[in-house]
């Protein structure tokens, strides 16, 4: 019991610290100048380093960015940007999806 009350706390504040989207902030009416980044190596859940960096999903591209959400298992897309970067550092070569989960 004791050790469970002090994981609690300890998982939260790893996951506020962690770059996670989902608890990090939303994305912006239009995509930045700047690129989001991917933070986390391949072969585990992948974060953004910035969600504010994103703007919304156009319309056209909502079931495109929902599909692509999908496969990933997080959700529908809430954020666009059309040059993301990967982990290390070198751009996709489509766009990118900021996920939230529903």
């Amino acid at each position: 019991m004791k050790r469970s009350l002090f994981l609690i706390p300890l998982a939260f504040i790893i996951l506020s610290s962690s770059g996670c989207s989902y608890l990090s902030g939303t994305p912006g009416d239009k995509p930045s100048t700047s690129s989001p980044k991917i933070v986390t190596p391949s072969g585990q859940k992948q974060f953004w380093n910035n969600p504010g960096l994103f703007g919304a999903v156009p319309k056209n591209l909502q079931d495109e960015g929902n599909s692509s959400c999908a496969r990933d298992g997080n959700g529908k897309a809430i954020g666009y940007h059309p040059h993301p970067k990967k982990y290390d550092g070198s751009y996709f070569s489509g766009a990118g999806y900021l996920c939230s989960m529903i």
